[in-house]
């Protein structure tokens, strides 16, 4: 029994030492930039309605939450969901102009600012036949691009219904030395 008492004695302090440890190291812990992750990517839309749609039907997102902001009227906002990334889709009803979606990859590529949305999905070709057959034209179909002289990774991109470009990608692959 002396022994149970003993060893009981010993896990305590141990746990307690160990608690007070770990509260250190939480109080001392940058809760600031060293906290920094992935949160969302915001898009604007022409069609608000329209684009969540999509973004559910097409690209299997859910939604997570819907709502306005009081004083700026006409602009309806939405997050939506995958397992892992968050889209805040901004919609607005007063639209004048809209900007000019790119006609070509060069064209894609030459943007100033944000240029694309991606994803990463195991096969690319696959993902894009599923895309297909959802009835989606494909902007840049699937192809190997080179990334740097070391690896290769396939990538392709559609559009949302606002023209919005959407990349794929694939996972990198190291290239191997043939001589």
């Amino acid at each position: 029994m002396k022994k149970v008492i003993a060893i009981t004695a010993v896990l305590l302090v141990a746990l307690g030492i160990y608690g007070f440890a770990t509260l250190e190291s939480n109080e001392k812990k940058d809760k600031g930039l060293a906290t920094l992750s992935s949160d969302h990517i915001a898009i604007g839309v022409t069609d608000f309605e329209e684009s969540v749609t999509w973004y559910k039907e097409i690209l299997g997102f859910k939604e997570e939450l819907r709502w306005e902001v009081d004083g700026l009227d006409g602009l309806n906002f939405a997050y939506l969901v995958t397992d892992n990334y968050r889209i805040e889709i901004i919609g607005n009803k007063n639209v004048t102009t809209t900007n000019s979606s790119p006609k070509t990859f060069g064209d894609h590529l030459s943007q100033q600012g944000y240029v694309h949305l991606a994803f990463e999905v195991e096969d690319i070709d696959l993902a894009f036949k599923q895309l297909e057959e959802k009835g989606q034209t494909i902007f840049i179909q699937p192809f190997t691009a080179p990334m740097h002289t070391t690896h290769e990774r396939r990538i392709a991109f559609i559009k949302d219904p606002s023209g919005n470009v959407i990349e794929f990608a694939g996972t990198f692959h190291q290239l191997t030395n043939k001589k």
